[in-house]
């Protein structure tokens, strides 16, 4: 039930208590560099309020702290309706700057870009693999926290990922929490489908060096990628996967001045990202408020088989007196666990 919901005026000098006319409140999380969204209507009986954009957004669930954030949306309906869509604090990273990076850690992005954004917030997890110097130049702080998370993910398979802990933006590897809970039809699975796919599998790959002689001709014209002057030196790298699923190749320029051993280094790193199942798994479930994007939980499908650590890619709560939640998953997710073996 909703125990709490208010809205304040953004210097918090006058708030409002809307909790008994608020309807139908959704909030979703997403892994996918996308800020929490509370979705909500508010229901007037006589004079209507419009809440001004950027009013801060306090909401609690069950007196569990679940959402802060801030008015981006308010519409006047007919019937004295006003629907609201506000953001969390992840919102602001979505501004854009031009940033010339030093060699780092995804921590010293995170910290440098929430200070820009002007937004709290703490390292919970702070990886040990730093990322190359890399220039910026007008990307959201999203895209460049989203660089060297891939990165880092490929180098050491750990995932990470920024999380708005009420008030409070974190960067934290996946998952945050390990839940202790099992979903299945006996325990409020009400709906589920299952898929898995190669469509974007690769098991074999080739790293690429374009080699191009000059021309001893002062006054040659022939264009770029010549026949005559261009050749390739590769690394290829193959899995044991070609024999299930056939031969399924990517190719990838080699990084600036490899060696070969640097070469090999960097095949076997994509593949372990790209020699992988895509195993997903949508659920509709009760609602549990630590059914957030970043965590995980164990699935039982009944006449197939029991899920482990099935991590959380996005979470709709639907709040009301059903209160669910529908999920879309990572079956054996890369940055828990490596499996092709299906």
């Amino acid at each position: 039930m909703i125990t709490f919901f208010q809205i304040w005026s953004r210097d918090k000098k006058k708030g409002y208590d809307v909790k008994n006319i608020v309807a139908n409140p959704k909030w979703t999380t997403d892994l996918n560099f996308s800020a929490g969204q509370l979705d909500f209507d508010l229901i007037y009986q006589s004079k209507t309020y419009l809440p001004a954009l950027g009013s801060i957004v306090k909401f609690y669930w069950d007196h569990k702290k679940v959402f802060y954030g801030y008015v981006f949306k308010a519409e006047l309906k007919s019937g004295k309706t006003v629907s609201i869509t506000a953001y969390d604090k992840t919102r602001y990273l979505k501004n854009q700057d031009s940033i010339v990076w030093k060699t780092g850690t995804i921590a010293d992005r995170f910290t440098n870009v929430c200070k820009r954004a002007g937004i709290s917030h703490k390292v919970v997890d702070r990886p040990k693999h730093k990322v190359a110097a890399e220039v910026c130049d007008g990307k959201s702080y999203f895209d460049m926290l989203k660089s060297a998370i891939k990165k880092t993910l490929r180098a050491t398979n750990h995932m990470y990922f920024i999380y708005a802990n009420y008030s409070r933006v974190e960067l934290c590897r996946a998952p945050r929490k390990k839940l202790k809970l099992i979903l299945d039809s006996d325990s409020g699975m009400t709906d589920f489908t299952y898929s898995k796919d190669i469509d974007n599998t690769a098991n074999v790959v080739k790293i690429v060096q374009k080699n191009e002689k000059k021309s001893k001709s002062k006054t040659a014209t022939a264009k770029s990628d010549d026949p005559k002057r261009t050749s390739f030196k590769t690394v290829t790298k193959k899995m044991p996967s070609v024999k299930r699923w056939g031969k399924l190749q990517i190719t990838e320029n080699k990084k600036n001045k490899a060696n070969h051993a640097q070469m090999v280094k960097q095949a076997k790193n994509v593949l372990k990202q790209k020699d992988l199942a895509n195993k997903t798994l949508t659920v509709n479930c009760l609602g549990n408020l630590d059914l957030v994007a970043g965590n995980s939980v164990e699935v039982k499908i009944k006449g197939y088989r029991t899920i482990k650590n099935c991590g959380i890619l996005k979470a709709t709560h639907n709040f009301g007196t059903d209160y669910n939640c529908e999920l879309e998953m990572k079956v054996m997710a890369s940055w828990l666990a490596s499996d092709s073996t299906e």
